[in-house]
């Protein structure tokens, strides 16, 4: 699935019409099946179609249409003959552009071998949200469903806007677009091949800004005049400027977890429960929360946080007790409208229906517990039970406050979902309407779970509407982008009138896609077949997921996982981590980010592993006692956003399994009754397997499940003790801590700090060059580790690393006395720093202190000259040879030691282009010897608007001064650096991505 263009969030309010076409061309056709006849829809004529006369895919078939006028084409529609027919297309894909030469592909799908024509939509923007108009569609039919079968289409219909001055519009905008992309490419390709009068001429004219002016200063100041003290103080300025803000978002955040403590007056704060609903009034800051299931009942208490004040309020301890208020349940939805205050609740599964779940249990232990349960009542006894799905609303301010009003009593009978558990739900305030994703049918048969389909309930008429999204982009082969599912994830971007939906659970399996659903134009886009194998969490099952819109981020928090999808044990992973999900556009597949704990305690041995701190940490008598500074692996919990204070707050859930005897913490009846078998519904509160973490009485943590009444260890037994294990049965756990998360992300100056140590680093690299070594060694040991984080091994490596640069004592260019008549590349990886001279020979390994003092060490050696006749110009001497031929410099103080063929350090970075001849150095032997140069455009020689400035380093000519030269290397090394530094800066402010270099390697390309 491959899409040049994106698909826009927000799309135009004029009306959309059926363009007309002609056929521009199309490929060979078979018979009188012509390409005029998709023109027409005659379903029941068998001649009205084009059929191609080859059969897919031994040679490329296509038609070509031509609109009659130019349009922003909205969608494609395939009509189809009456009944199944083998020479129906299957896969194909579709182009559109402006000439028939120069098409995007917008579209990737499959048509079903029915009778029901197909609608597709077509992007309408490309990635940056700029719209664009077509003249052409072109279709490019791939297979068809009967094998050896020619392809045939039997109609086609295009829809669009035609409105002139708006399409007009669009056009003249779209092609200043493409003209300033190419401006920018341009003026970048320029810049880069140091031909500055044209690209400063072309900025003249056009007036058009390649970047933000302060990183124009920064290239003026580190690669054109060298002047880095200026450049360090660019990126200060650049940090005021908010230009690193994307980067920091993208850096890998620290969670910091504050355990909440905002008992009411009386001392009161919402018990233990898991499968409970959370929901948040942003307006007023205020977090609602609604029954669950505390292991031995569901609740239908109703409770407010007011996060300013810190404090929780009890509003009602039984909901069934108010007039037309729900009954107890779990795994319920509720959702808030932020503009009304209005809570809405959806979905339960109560305890009526929790006895009949139990029952159905294949475990014959909770068969038994059921009947327990149940008395006399047969387990399989459905009658009397109510599957009725009820619609609630509940006033939290104005003159109804405290009122429930019952919306429904049964949502499918007035075209919404039946009773349904484990779904989700959210609310566009903006147009007053609540979405309604997938759940579980509760149906009373347990072993073939039903799943509910995709609504959207319109809160204004009360109507209720079953979506069907049109694919955006996607073989229609694979499975539907938005399936029906339960335990998954479901945010709502108001910005982009987007909804992202992810993960969750079908049949046997957990699923890791993604997709994303436009509200406005009814298209879902699959952003993630799986996003476990691009550095996503893996497949995960009632994983709870809120979404920061301004940002651009979806912050997930993983709830139970398989060790492998072919496995049905499930467990609770203690080391599960949490998310961000990064995104620019939300049609365009974003980035996956883990968020990482806090820095370990200092009481841990850092030494251990992670696995190895886990299972020693906090060991007490339930197993383990997490760490009070951050909340414990857990599902069935609950977690709401707060834009405004930038923090998630996450409640209750379930813990897995724990020692049956732990009845203060585990069963507030305190009745020691093992509660596992009532494991509530697919979310951790339903009828399903209980499944969770265990502990054995050895003390190591286990991920264990019930399976078929059985307790299984997960991966890795030690089969050498477990003999010696006696597992203790054990019960869930269910929790009533509070907690509120924030991300940590490192702030401007880090980014600051970075930056700086890479000026620094070539400053040392060119000092190294230029001028003494111990002026350069002091240089390294004060200004460039000053601003090293010796904390980060990685970057404490490279900066030791950088003494090998004080090592490589022949400049580029210049040939070694032992060479003759050309320059020797021979390395002697065996010898010493200083080659086979050196009395002492120091390893890569060895610490790079001793060889600094080394260089401290040696006195200053003279010059000495060839010994061979004929050979006085190729001489050691402390002169580096410039550009003309001449000598610059000074003496190198501090080398006590005459260099020879392979005495560079063998891991020095320039120990290879030291000593070998370089396209530079031929190109110049070359023009030296009056033959023609070839390659002008890659010397990258100085520009004639260089001249005119200084740059800090400079050369005595005479009695005047004027700026030293700057070498083609030394430019190329400094706009490396540059445009390294052009990472950290946010798209918008740098130059564009991509090179015109790539043009030439593309398909159909120069």
């Amino acid at each position: 699935m491959t899409s040049g263009i994106s698909a826009s969030s927000s799309s135009t309010r004029l009306p959309t019409e059926v363009v007309s076409y002609t056929i521009a061309s199309c490929s060979e056709h078979s018979g009188n099946y012509v390409a005029d006849n998709i023109k027409v829809d005659r379903p029941l004529d068998q001649a009205s179609r084009w059929s191609g006369a080859q059969q897919a895919p031994s040679m490329k078939q296509w038609i070509l249409l031509r609109l009659d006028t130019l349009a922003v084409v909205k969608s494609i529609t395939f009509g189809k003959f009456h009944k199944k027919h083998p020479c129906n297309m299957k896969e194909f894909k579709v182009y559109v552009g402006l000439h028939p030469d120069h098409m995007v592909q917008v579209l990737h799908t499959c048509l079903k071998d029915d009778a029901v024509p197909e609608s597709f939509a077509i992007p309408e923007t490309n990635k940056t949200g700029l719209r664009f108009p077509s003249r052409f569609v072109k279709i490019l039919p791939l297979s068809a469903h009967g094998q050896s079968f020619h392809v045939s289409i039997w109609h086609v219909s295009v829809t669009g806007i035609v409105e002139p001055a708006y399409v007009e519009a669009v056009r003249a905008r779209y092609d200043e677009y493409r003209e300033t992309v190419i401006a920018r490419h341009i003026l970048k390709h320029l810049r880069q091949r140091r031909m500055l009068m044209p690209y400063m001429s072309i900025l003249a004219r056009t007036r058009l800004e390649l970047e933000h002016p302060l990183v124009t200063a920064l290239h003026s100041s580190l690669v054109l005049q060298g002047d880095f003290p200026s450049a360090e103080l660019v990126l200060s300025q650049m940090a005021s400027a908010n230009l690193f803000d994307d980067y920091l978002r993208s850096c890998q955040p620290r969670a910091r977890w504050t355990r909440l403590h905002g008992a009411n007056a009386d001392g009161d704060a919402p018990g233990p429960r898991g499968g409970h609903a959370m929901a948040l009034d942003a307006s007023r800051g205020v977090i609602y929360l609604l029954g669950g299931w505390d292991g031995r009942k569901s609740l239908d208490d109703l409770w407010a946080y007011n996060i300013g004040a810190e404090r929780w309020e009890i509003l009602c301890r039984s909901t069934a007790k108010e007039k037309n208020g729900p009954g107890p349940r779990s795994c319920h939805k509720m959702v808030c409208d932020s503009k009304t205050g209005c809570l809405y609740v959806l979905g339960r599964l109560g305890d009526d229906i929790g006895k009949i779940s139990s029952s159905r249990s294949p475990s014959e232990e909770g068969r038994e517990q059921a009947r327990t349960q149940t008395g006399d009542r047969n387990p399989n006894d459905q009658q009397g039970m109510s599957f009725c799905s009820e619609f609630y609303r509940y006033h939290t301010r104005g003159l109804d406050g405290g009122k429930w009003d019952l919306l429904s009593f049964d949502t499918a009978t007035s075209g919404g979902p039946q009773l349904i558990f484990d779904h989700q739900m959210v609310m566009d305030s903006e147009t007053q309407t609540i979405y309604v994703s997938g759940g579980r049918v509760v149906n009373g048969d347990w072993d073939s779970p039903k799943y509910s389909a995709f609504y959207s309930y319109d809160v204004r008429s009360s109507k209720w509407k079953l979506l069907q999204p049109i694919s955006a982009s996607g073989p229609s082969s694979v499975q539907s982008p938005i399936s029906q599912r339960s335990g998954h994830s479901m945010v709502f971007d108001p910005l982009t009138h987007t909804l992202f939906v992810f993960a969750g659970q079908k049949d046997e399996r957990y699923l890791s896609d993604m997709c994303a659903y436009d509200t406005e134009s009814n298209t879902v886009t699959e952003l993630f077949s799986n996003f476990s194998s691009v550095g996503g969490p893996d497949a995960c099952f009632t994983q709870r997921a809120v979404i920061d819109p301004t940002l651009k981020e979806i912050y997930v928090f993983c709830g139970l996982s398989r060790s492998q999808q072919t496995e049905a044990l499930t467990v609770l992973k203690a080391d599960a981590p949490n998310w961000v999900y990064r995104y620019t556009y939300p049609n365009i597949p974003g980035t996956w980010t883990q968020i990482l704990p806090e820095p370990l305690r200092k009481d841990i041995d850092h030494s251990k592993t992670d696995a190895e701190s886990m299972l020693n940490y906090g060991e007490g008598e339930y197993g383990t006692e997490w760490d009070d500074d951050i909340p414990r692996p857990r599902y069935a919990h609950q977690v709401v956003y707060d834009e405004k204070t930038g923090k998630a707050f996450l409640h209750g859930g379930n813990a897995g399994e724990t020692k049956d005897e732990e009845n203060e913490h585990g069963d507030p009846s305190g009745d020691g009754q093992d509660t596992g078998i009532r494991s509530r519904g697919e979310s951790g509160e339903g009828p399903r397997e209980p499944e969770g973490i265990a502990f054995s009485s050895a003390g190591y943590r286990r991920s264990l499940a019930f399976r078929d009444g059985g307790m299984e260890g997960s991966e890795n037994r030690n089969d050498e003790d477990a003999e010696h294990r006696s597992w203790t049965r054990m019960r869930e756990l269910r929790l009533d801590d509070f907690w509120s998360m924030t991300l940590i992300r490192a702030g401007p100056e880090e980014v600051v700090r970075r930056a700086v140590y890479h000026i620094r680093r070539q400053r040392f690299r060119e000092m190294c060059e230029d001028q003494p070594p111990l002026t350069a060694l002091r240089y390294l040991q004060t200004e460039v580790a000053d601003v090293v984080d010796h904390s980060d091994s990685e970057e404490a490596d490279i900066f030791r690393s950088l003494l090998s640069h004080l090592l490589v004592v022949a400049p580029l260019g210049i040939a070694t006395p032992t060479s003759r008549g050309g320059i020797s590349a021979h390395h002697d990886q065996g010898s010493g720093i200083c080659g086979d001279d050196t009395e002492e020979e120091v390893s890569e390994g060895q610490d790079w202190q001793r060889k600094v003092a080394r260089l401290e060490d040696v006195p200053p050696k003279k010059r000495t000259r060839s010994q061979s006749p004929g050979e006085e110009e190729l001489v050691w001497t402390s002169m580096i040879e410039g550009n003309d031929g001449g000598r610059t410099g000074g003496e190198v103080e501090g080398y006590g030691f005459e260099p020879t063929a392979g005495s560079c350090h063998p891991w020095s970075e320039t120990t290879s282009r030291s000593i070998e001849p370089t396209p530079l150095s031929i190109a110049k032997m070359t023009r030296s010897g009056g033959q023609k140069r070839s390659h002008a455009v890659l010397l990258l020689d100085e520009d004639p608007l260089e001249v005119s400035s200084s740059g800090s380093d400079s050369v005595h000519d005479g009695s005047k001064t004027r700026a030293k030269p700057l070498s083609a290397d030394r430019f190329r090394q400094r706009t490396e650096v540059f445009e390294g530094l052009l990472e950290l800066i946010e798209s918008g402010a740098k130059q564009p991505e991509g090179s015109l270099l790539d043009l030439v390697d593309s398909e159909g390309g120069l």
